[in-house]
């Protein structure tokens, strides 16, 4: 699935789910993300039922728009530039400045500190922050010779304190954020293999 890189290093992919509101207009509804202009603007549709008729629309609203990556929650807000017709019915909005978590997982992340290793092009030492049984976040120096980007597939291989082995899991990045001298990326596993699921399950015991 293609995805377009938001702010500061979100990514969202093609046709995810959204739930939009727009100022001044007290009713929700739900789109989907179709892509970027050329001109840098994002498209999401409204061909479904909103509550309202798209004429209440005026250049320069602000519009809300929330989705789940990476089993988070996401929001951003933007402005709304103008009615797209063709080939989708869509609105065209500015690109945003800025995306925030809203914690909302399904599946609480366990913060803790495991060394490991990535590997996407090459290898690439790092810690993980937090993780469960759809994903963990990762963290890595700037200066490291390999930057994971959004879309990378990626293979993790981590070593836990007190295991007698370590565990491999592939993934991809879904989105990166840049820290001052470190990068955090979120990483969502295709299956988690069964010793991992195992150890993840005996985290909260030992971290309490």
């Amino acid at each position: 699935m293609k995805t377009v890189e938001l702010a500061h290093g979100y990514a969202i992919e093609e046709g995810a789910a959204l739930q939009v509101r727009v100022e001044e207009i007290d009713q929700a509804f739900e789109s989907e993300f179709i892509g970027a202009e050329d001109d840098g603007h994002i498209l999401i549709s409204f061909d479904g039922p909103m509550g309202f008729a798209p004429e209440r629309l005026q250049t320069g609203m602000i519009v809300s728009v929330y989705y789940l990556a990476d089993d988070i929650y996401h929001m951003f807000n933007t402005r709304f530039e103008k009615i797209v017709a063709k080939p989708l019915a869509s609105l065209s909005l500015q690109t945003p400045k800025e995306v925030l978590n809203i914690e909302r997982r399904s599946q609480r992340r366990l913060h803790i500190t495991l060394p490991a290793r990535v590997d996407v092009r090459k290898t690439l030492a790092l810690k993980i922050s937090d993780i469960n049984y759809k994903g963990c976040r990762v963290i890595a120096d700037t200066a490291a010779a390999v930057r994971l980007e959004p879309s990378d597939r990626v293979l993790l291989r981590i070593r836990a304190p007190e295991a007698p082995h370590g565990y491999i899991v592939e993934g991809q990045i879904r989105n990166v954020i840049q820290k001052g001298d470190k990068f955090e990326a979120g990483v969502l596993f295709d299956t988690l293999p069964e010793t991992l699921k195992t150890f993840i399950e005996s985290l909260p015991a030992r971290n309490q």
